[in-house]
């Protein structure tokens, strides 16, 4: 059987997955076949190595990783409300920005355009 797999728009719709993933796994699911969603084309491990490879080349840090983990558990980027800092706005977009690069060259996203 062919899966059809449904390829994202943007980081920031990779990235939600991906903490969205985190949360549902801390939450007790164990294994793909537990996931209601649609399939992806990659996998969490997939954007857990992107991660690792971003900070390993210094592309990211854990400070912004911290900011995208923490708006990413909320669902939405912090650009959308009054409370966010300008610092993690900076941050975020600059993360998105680190990330998208690889997600392209990996053909995870289709759309390489990232929503500002």
């Amino acid at each position: 059987m062919i899966e059809r797999y449904e390829p994202f728009e943007n980081a920031e719709e990779v990235w939600f997955w991906f903490c969205a993933c985190l949360q549902a796994r801390s939450d007790g699911l164990r294994s793909r076949t537990d996931y209601a969603g649609k399939p992806r084309p990659c996998e969490v491990g997939d954007i857990y190595k992107i991660i690792k490879r971003l900070k390993f080349n210094g592309q990211i840090s854990n400070r912004q990783l911290r900011v995208m983990y923490n708006w990413g558990s909320l669902h939405f980027p912090p650009y959308y409300d009054r409370r966010a800092k300008r610092s993690e706005i900076a941050l975020w977009e600059a993360g998105i920005k680190s990330l998208e690069t690889i997600l392209i060259e990996k053909k995870i996203i289709t759309n390489q355009g990232i929503v500002y």
